[in-house]
C-alpha cells in the first residue's frame, strides 16, 4: 500500500466521518488579596529556609513508565498520580472487541478523561468551525481545478467510484477535501470504518462524562488541510492510487490489525515507521520532515508537556489517542524523557 503517511488517513477518515473536535479554552482569572499573597510568598521563604538547612534531603523522584500487558496500555506513574494510556486505531472492525477489563475499568474510574478529539459537545462545535473552514476552500482558479489536473485515467475512476456530480463540486476544492472523501471509501471497501474505531467507542461509553481534547480546532484542521495546493494534490494521487489497488492496501492494513491485536510494540513500530517512508516521489526529504513534523512531532511536544502537568495535578487520569504518537523515537515519552519530565 503505497501510502503518505498511514496516520494522516487515519485523521482524514476520523474527521470526515465525524467531525472530530474543538478545545476548551481556559481563561482563568484569579484576584489574590494581599494578605493572601504576603502568605503565600511567606510560605515560599519558609520552604527555601527548609530547603537550605536539610541539604540531605532526596529531590523527588520522576515519574515511571510502566508498560501494561493489556494492549498498547501504558501506565505514568507519579508520587500523587497516574496517567493512563490507551493508543488507539481509529479505523477499526468488530474483532477489536471486546476492550480489555482492566483498560475499561482504569476508563471508568479515571478522574479525569482526555483524547485528542476531545467528546460529544467539541465534536457539534467543530462541525460549526469546519463549515465556515470549508468556504474559504473552494476557488474559481481554472489552474486548479482537479478536472483539468488529474488524468483521465484517475478521473475515469473516481466517476465511477463516487459519481460525476460529486466529482465535479470536490474539483472546485483544494485536493485535501477529495482526499477525505476518497479514504473514506478506501476504509469502508476494506471493511474498516470510523465509527467502529476505539475512540468513538470509549466517547459512547463516556456518555455525559467531560472528555477534555489534547488538540485545538485550529491544530486539527492544519492536520486535515495540510500543505500547499502542490503537496495535497501529491496526497491525492497516492490516496487515488491506493484505491486502485485496493488488494495491496488491504493487506498492509490487516497487517496493522494483526500487530495490534497481538499487541506486538516492536513490529507495530517498525510497520508504522515503514509506511512513514511511504511518501509521493515529489516529495523532497524536507517536505517529508515537516510533514511527519506537522502531524506527529510537533503535537507529541505539547501532548508531552500536557501529561507531565496531568502527572503532577494528582488523581488519576485517562488519555486515549492514535497509537502512532506513543510509539518511536519521537513519542511522547521519548520526548518527555528528553524534557526530563518521565524516568
Amino acid at each position: 500500500m503505497k501510502v503518505f503517511m498511514l496516520e494522516n488517513k487515519f485523521y482524514h477518515s476520523l474527521r470526515s466521518g465525524i467531525c472530530f473536535a474543538m478545545p476548551i479554552k481556559r481563561i482563568l482569572h484569579t484576584v489574590i488579596p494581599l494578605f493572601v499573597l504576603s502568605a503565600i510568598l511567606i510560605s515560599c521563604a519558609t520552604q527555601q529556609h527548609a530547603r537550605q538547612t536539610e541539604p540531605h534531603k532526596q529531590p523527588e523522584s520522576k515519574p515511571i513508565l510502566i508498560e501494561h500487558p493489556e494492549r498498547f496500555f501504558w501506565e505514568i506513574k507519579g508520587s500523587s498520580g497516574s496517567v493512563y494510556i490507551l493508543g488507539t486505531i481509529h479505523i477499526a472492525d468488530q474483532s477489536f472487541y471486546p476492550l480489555e477489563k482492566k483498560v475499561l475499568r482504569a476508563f471508568d474510574r479515571a478522574d479525569r478523561v482526555v483524547s485528542e478529539l476531545g467528546g460529544q459537545p467539541e465534536i457539534e462545535a467543530f462541525l460549526e468551525k469546519l463549515q465556515e473552514f470549508l468556504v474559504t476552500q473552494t476557488h474559481n482558479d481554472p489552474h486548479k481545478n482537479l478536472l483539468n489536473i488529474l488524468s483521465e485515467t484517475e478521473l475515469a475512476f473516481l466517476y465511477e467510484l463516487i459519481g460525476d456530480d460529486s466529482v465535479h463540486r470536490l474539483a472546485l476544492c483544494n485536493p485535501w477535501l477529495l482526499n477525505t472523501v476518497l479514504t473514506q471509501f478506501l476504509f469502508y471497501k476494506i471493511g474498516f470504518d470510523v465509527q467502529s474505531g476505539i475512540d468513538m467507542h470509549l466517547i459512547a461509553r463516556a456518555k455525559d462524562k467531560t472528555i477534555l481534547p489534547l488538540d485545538t480546532a485550529d491544530e486539527q484542521l492544519a492536520v486535515l488541510s495540510y500543505g500547499t495546493f502542490e503537496d495535497q494534490l501529491a496526497i491525492l494521487k497516492d490516496t487515488i492510487h491506493s484505491l486502485q489497488n485496493i488488494n495491496e492496501s488491504s493487506e498492509k492494513l490487516y497487517k496493522l490489525r494483526e500487530l495490534y491485536l497481538t499487541n506486538n510494540r516492536k513490529e507495530l513500530t517498525a510497520l508504522l515507521t515503514d509506511m512513514l517512508m511511504e511518501v509521493p516521489a515529489s516529495f523532497s526529504e524536507k517536505q517529508i520532515q515537516q510533514y511527519t513534523d506537522a502531524l506527529l512531532t510537533n503535537r507529541n511536544r505539547i501532548w508531552a508537556q500536557k501529561c507531565a502537568e496531568y502527572v503532577q495535578a494528582g488523581g488519576t487520569t485517562f488519555i486515549f489517542a492514535g497509537v502512532a504518537h506513543f510509539l518511536g523515537d519521537s513519542s511522547v515519552f521519548s520526548i518527555m524523557r528528553q524534557q526530563g519530565t518521565l524516568e
